[in-house]
């Protein structure tokens, strides 16, 4: 049949539509996996930070367990030939402590670079135990426990005292999209959260807690000078910053500032460049 054209002798046409709506679907499986690690990765997070706090925070006892009377057992006091007699001296209730005990001995067999421990009240998500490296990049791509991870660790500036005794110590942290890590502090740029939650910033420190409220909130260039110095000493270069740090803060505060003022400030990248800060004044030294 050689002059046969019928159907089955017809070149078939292309169908774009077929393979766009294949690729649409590798797509979508694409980004469903995607998620589903991002969410997968949120929820380890979560819960290697909910053990760490379990593990290594000794909660404050109930008021119950705190205030209960103790005894003590008394030296008799009859004759040898009496048949003997014990007594019991009640003492007075003890009151609970303010804060948790940190277990620093328990976290240093973990890891030595271990300095502190943060806890932001208003934001629960921050309760994390502070190191500090011998430089600033370390734990940026490490855990607390030395572990690499993407999510890095809250670390103080190397340049700092471990112990915070210097006015200026600096605290960084990733900004994590999950929510982890320093990527909550950006709710202290909302008038509204800045003005009616709580403010406090609790530090752990072996010796003592200390007590820091929020008194300036900045964005600032990763490379200004005036925000991660940390050799200030009580004098007017100091008070001089505080003041520019006053003026250029989203918020007014009603905080007064002196050149004793003790400043811990946490920052965490929104940029290439860009810095999101957050400063606090200490106004209470409690000690453990």
């Amino acid at each position: 049949m050689p002059n046969y054209s019928g159907k089955y002798l017809r070149r078939s046409h292309p169908r774009p539509f077929l393979w766009i709506g294949l690729g649409c679907c590798i797509l979508a499986l694409v980004c469903v996996c995607f998620v589903v690690k991002f969410v997968y990765d949120a929820v380890k997070a979560s819960h290697a930070r909910q053990q760490t706090i379990d593990t290594y925070v000794i909660p404050i006892p109930t008021e119950s367990e705190a205030t209960l009377p103790s005894q003590k057992q008394s030296v008799p006091t009859a004759a040898l030939d009496d048949p003997p007699e014990t007594t019991w001296e009640t003492t007075a209730p003890t009151q609970p402590p303010r804060f948790p005990t940190i277990d620093f001995p328990g976290l240093r067999e973990k890891n030595e670079d271990v300095v502190a421990w943060l806890q932001i009240p208003a934001l629960e998500i921050i309760d994390y135990p502070v190191v500090q490296g011998e430089d600033n990049a370390y734990y940026v791509s490490h855990s607390w426990d030395g572990e690499e991870s993407e999510n890095g660790a809250i670390f103080l500036d190397f340049q700092n005292q471990g112990d915070f005794s210097q006015l200026h110590n600096i605290l960084y942290g990733h900004c994590m999209k999950d929510g982890s890590m320093f990527q909550s502090l950006g709710k202290w740029e909302g008038p509204e959260f800045y003005s009616s939650s709580d403010r406090t910033i609790l530090l752990y420190l072996p010796e003592e807690t200390r007590v820091y409220e929020i008194f300036a909130v900045e964005r600032v260039n990763a490379l200004d000078r005036r925000v991660y110095r940390t050799d200030y000493t009580a004098d007017e270069v100091w008070e001089a910053a505080l003041g520019e740090t006053l003026h250029k803060s989203q918020h007014e505060t009603d905080l007064e500032l002196t050149a004793q003022s003790e400043v811990l400030s946490l920052s965490t990248c929104i940029g290439e460049m860009n810095r999101l800060v957050i400063h606090a004044v200490c106004v209470e030294h409690v000690p453990t």
